[in-house]
């Protein structure tokens, strides 16, 4: 605390003879006051130590701030006229003035003028938006003429006020924008055909997929029943139907080796959408699926 302040804490030590917080707010004499005949120490200290607490703050501010004694004379006047200037001495050295690169107090002018400090009220702003707009209207006469054009109001130019091709003109002369390559030094359509493979069709994301050449046309299709069959044969369809015929097709179990016994599979083709698989368990009565191949076009 500044030793210009008068104005000091009262009953602050950490041993200090007052009543808990909980206590102090439970008490009924913190709404009715004190009677006349009962004033504990405990309680009267923690009143006196709250009010001076801030008053010993409070006062300390003003000391540092305005640099005078603040003495307890009772001179109320004096204190207020303290606290004012304690109050305008630490907005001023608080809040800095404002500038390019930093924010603060900034000063309104109404007068042109080249200080980066100031700032224009909104008035002045428009004063000079409302000159400017009044030198523009008088330095082009709406009297004058652009090739035949009166400049009362907006125009509009063609290609021939200006002696430029229209874009029917244009397109008649030029070649639309783009890469072009000299004359011999590109394939045809039908030298690219016999150098480049043609786009490939396919469906390869499910366990039953095929494959499509673009080229020859030629279509490879796979998968696996999709159930265990048990020495008997069933009839499925191709993912996609072969539009000519199919040619070939193989089948196995999926069979592991640690099973005894011997087991086989079979594929026969009906007709370019189906086909029948059939599990042969020669020695072996464990049920399987069945993995199967099939070439066409």
């Amino acid at each position: 605390m500044s030793l210009k302040n008068d104005f000091k804490a009262f009953s602050i030590d950490n041993n200090a003879n007052i009543v808990s917080q909980e206590r102090y707010e439970e008490s009924q004499s913190l709404n009715t006051g004190f009677q006349p005949d009962n004033v504990p120490t405990h309680l009267l200290n923690k009143v006196l130590r709250q009010s001076s607490s801030i008053s010993s703050v409070v006062a300390n501010f003003i000391a540092t701030q305005s640099n005078n004694d603040i003495l307890d004379d009772g001179n109320i006047t004096k204190l207020t006229t303290q606290l004012h200037k304690a109050l305008e001495q630490k907005i001023t050295t608080a809040t800095p003035n404002a500038s390019l690169t930093q924010k603060g107090v900034v000063q309104l002018t109404n007068v042109v003028g080249n200080d980066d400090t100031l700032a224009v009220t909104q008035k002045f702003a428009q004063n000079i938006i409302n000159s400017l707009n009044e030198n523009i209207n008088g330095k082009i006469p709406n009297t004058r003429k652009v090739n035949g054009k009166v400049l009362s109001s907006d125009i509009n130019l063609t290609a021939g006020d200006i002696g430029s091709y229209d874009k029917s003109e244009s397109d008649g002369k030029y070649q639309p924008r783009g890469n072009y390559q000299p004359i011999g030094q590109s394939y045809t359509k039908t030298e690219s055909d016999s150098r480049y493979a043609s786009k490939n069709t396919a469906s390869l994301v499910a366990t039953n997929g095929w494959w499509k050449c673009g080229d020859t046309g030629i279509i490879y299709q796979w998968g696996q029943s999709p159930e265990e069959i048990n020495d008997t044969s069933n009839t499925y369809y191709f993912p996609i139907a072969f539009p000519s015929t199919c040619a070939i097709g193989v089948a196995t179990p999926d069979h592991h080796k640690i099973e005894p016994g011997a087991i086989s599979a079979y594929f026969k083709i009906i007709d370019n959408a189906r086909f029948k698989l059939t599990l042969d368990q020669a020695s072996n009565d464990q049920p399987a699926r069945v993995f199967w191949f099939a070439i066409g076009w």
